[in-house]
């Protein structure tokens, strides 16, 4: 069994514990809560600092002994959609199995409050008002394992193991802390601004009529911060975004942003087909009570553009001057 040897630092304020702290949620999450005052400590796979997370070996995570008092653990480690799809078996396993381990954990060192990030798509194909009292329908492993995991941090509640708390962003978007290490390019905001930066065109592979609502990652832990005191009283919590697009109307905004701030036209390439017959709306009975997001999706794309257009010019003139010689 080993013991993890945390900065007596941790004792002056809260301390939480943010697993997945190297991945794109949880970077931006580590940032948001040290600006608000919080110790916060990494649990990631190297083992360079912070505490040793290895999905694939949930027992050795389980068994982990941490010598100070840590207030709260959020959980954003886990296999995203893309891939759940690509490797299913081992993505259910760090979904569901590694939720379980990690709960182990927080019960075994005394860290009473737990806040697990899931995912609306745990829904499945929804349609019509889509709230926290609406009965989930996963259509995939992703939604499948996420619930799943769900149901853990439910059953650790009831059997007063923990205080846990689930929520449920829609479509998150934020700009990366760092471009070079980003890899989840599929998320479709990113995507959009990307290929208009990089190849001046936008290919959807569908009609694009399917809607989505958007959430920033700053949004979804501001929320967080402002609700995790009355985590004993709301289990589970939806956290939707101020913004509704289709895909088609994303990619027409992040057209219109590179026109209007780039002075740079983008070709769209949109398939036919006809318009979804339903849609959904993404709400909670809870949210407005705490805290109201604030963040809009066009002003991220027009931040974004500028910085990945400022990060192309200069691997530009890298290239330029290394041919030089």
């Amino acid at each position: 069994m080993t013991s993890t040897k945390i900065n007596s630092e941790v004792t002056k304020k809260k301390a939480v514990i943010i697993s997945g702290a190297n991945g794109y949620f949880g970077s931006i999450a580590c940032t948001y809560f040290q600006s608000q005052g919080w110790q916060v400590l990494k649990a990631i796979r190297q083992n360079s600092s912070g505490i040793l997370l290895d999905l694939d070996r949930p027992e050795e995570f389980a068994k982990q002994k941490i010598d100070s008092q840590v207030d709260l653990f959020i959980h954003a480690a886990a296999a995203h959609e893309v891939t759940c799809r690509e490797h299913p078996y081992r993505s259910i396993f760090h979904n569901t199995i590694g939720t379980k381990a990690i709960l182990d954990f927080c019960v075994s060192n005394r860290i009473k409050n737990f806040v697990y990030l899931s995912t609306f798509h745990v829904f499945g194909h929804p349609t019509g008002k889509i709230d926290e009292l609406t009965l989930p329908l996963p259509a995939n492993d992703y939604g499948l394992s996420h619930l799943q995991a769900e149901e853990y941090v439910q059953m650790y509640t009831r059997e007063n193991k923990i205080s846990g708390m689930i929520i449920r962003p829609s479509n998150f978007f934020g700009i990366p802390e760092s471009l070079n290490k980003f890899k989840r390019w599929t998320l479709t905001p990113l995507a959009f601004c990307r290929e208009a930066v990089e190849q001046k065109k936008i290919v959807l592979k569908t009609p694009g009529f399917q809607m989505r609502n958007f959430i920033s990652v700053f949004d979804i832990c501001a929320a967080l911060n402002s609700v995790i005191a009355h985590i004993e009283d709301i289990p589970l919590l939806h956290i939707p975004g101020p913004d509704d697009f289709s895909i088609r109307e994303l990619a027409q905004l992040v057209q219109k942003v590179m026109h209007t701030h780039f002075a740079q036209e983008i070709e769209l390439v949109i398939p036919e087909g006809e318009r979804l017959a339903q849609g959904f709306v993404y709400q909670s009975c809870y949210l407005s009570d705490f805290y109201q997001p604030k963040q809009r999706l066009e002003d991220f794309i027009i931040d974004f553009c500028h910085q990945l257009r400022y990060a192309s010019d200069n691997s530009f003139k890298k290239h330029a001057k290394a041919q030089r010689g």
